[in-house]
């Protein structure tokens, strides 16, 4: 039975002579079955996983994503292929035109993981015996370089911004100072914030895509962390609070416990993600500055390693699952640490110079 369509497939060859010669026969009609699982295209198994991708978590965001790769890249150029006779080659140079094509290589890169994941699945399926992606080989990303703005470069930014709109003054505030993914900024409630144990903690994030619309999900790692809050970030925060405080006396009836960042005034929803963002890219637009809203994460960590803070407990706080992805990040910055920390070292060691005893 073919796994793809539920349908039985008969095959058959006719041979002259005897029992032997039948026998070797039907071993290699057996054989070409085991080689050949599918009549499944790699279109039909793409779309097959992206259809079930919801249900096995795949998040909302992502499974958009994906959908939009398989549109744009992966079906227009590999969507007839049989996925029993896919190759190693054909994965090869299918990302090798897209090089040529003028694709950029993290674009590829997505998608050979959304390759390989459809793979892997109709391996699970019984759709083929082996996923050929594992052997493939994208092009390399070469080791980017974050940039982020200076702390003159954030008060210009948060100065003009605070003028238009003190609460997106807020946001980008309070991004800059926890290092806060943009979604987790946004989906913080009243209750996020202890103010006996001056503690604020993240547990959630706001999402957005032109299906599902605007909803609120776990952290990108399904993680809960917490900050310790200063008089800064407090004052961030109880601005915020004042601010739903004045939807009140306005006459309006707060949620029992509405969002920091609200989209209504009663605080029943969040900001829409996209409005930070582009309101963000004008303020700097406005200032004649380079830089769009997830450089303020590279902001406080670039900050954090400057001071001497370790790297796990920056990789904490931006809500790294493990510190190595933080080592990567900010490479440049650490090995720019440890020439600081050499020339220091320099400075403190006296080596005597040999006595000529000429």
């Amino acid at each position: 039975m073919d796994p793809s369509t539920g349908k039985y497939r008969y095959i058959s060859k006719t041979v002259q002579g005897g029992p032997r010669i039948a026998d070797r026969a039907l071993a290699e009609l057996v054989s070409s079955t085991k080689q050949g699982q599918s009549a499944a295209t790699i279109e039909m198994i793409v779309n097959e996983f992206l259809t079930r991708g919801e249900s096995s978590g795949i998040g909302l965001r992502a499974l958009a994503s994906y959908r939009m790769l398989a549109k744009n890249h992966i079906i227009p150029r590999l969507g007839l292929k049989r996925v029993d006779l896919l190759t190693v080659q054909d994965l090869d140079r299918l990302y090798q035109q897209m090089v040529s094509d003028g694709v950029g290589v993290s674009t590829i890169g997505h998608c050979h993981a959304l390759i390989r994941s459809t793979l892997s699945q109709a391996v699970k399926w019984g759709w083929v015996d082996r996923n050929v992606a594992k052997l493939a080989s994208p092009p390399a990303s070469g080791r980017s370089v974050v940039i982020a703005p200076s702390s003159e470069e954030l008060g210009q930014i948060l100065s003009l911004a605070s003028k238009r709109s003190p609460q997106l003054a807020n946001v980008f505030a309070l991004a800059a100072l926890t290092g806060a993914r943009r979604g987790e900024v946004l989906a913080l409630r009243w209750s996020d914030y202890d103010s006996v144990a001056k503690v604020l903690t993240i547990s959630k994030s706001v999402g957005y895509t032109s299906g599902a619309g605007v909803f609120v999900k776990s952290t990108k790692t399904d993680s809960v962390r917490s900050f310790g809050v200063d008089e800064v970030l407090e004052g961030v925060i109880v601005s915020q609070i004042e601010a739903l405080q004045k939807s009140v006396d306005a006459g309006f009836i707060l949620v029992a416990d509405p969002y920091l960042f609200f989209g209504e005034p009663d605080g029943s929803k969040p900001l829409h993600p996209d409005t930070p963002t582009k309101f963000f890219r004008i303020i700097c637009d406005s200032l004649g500055l380079p830089y769009h809203l997830h450089q303020l994460r590279h902001f406080t960590a670039t900050q954090l390693i400057a001071a001497g803070v370790d790297v796990r407990t920056v990789a904490n706080r931006l809500g790294h699952a493990d510190a190595s992805v933080t080592m990567k990040v900010y490479a440049h910055v650490l090995e720019a640490q440890d020439r600081a920390a050499s020339e220091y070292l320099g400075s403190r060691v006296f080596i005597p110079k040999p006595i000529d005893r000429a």
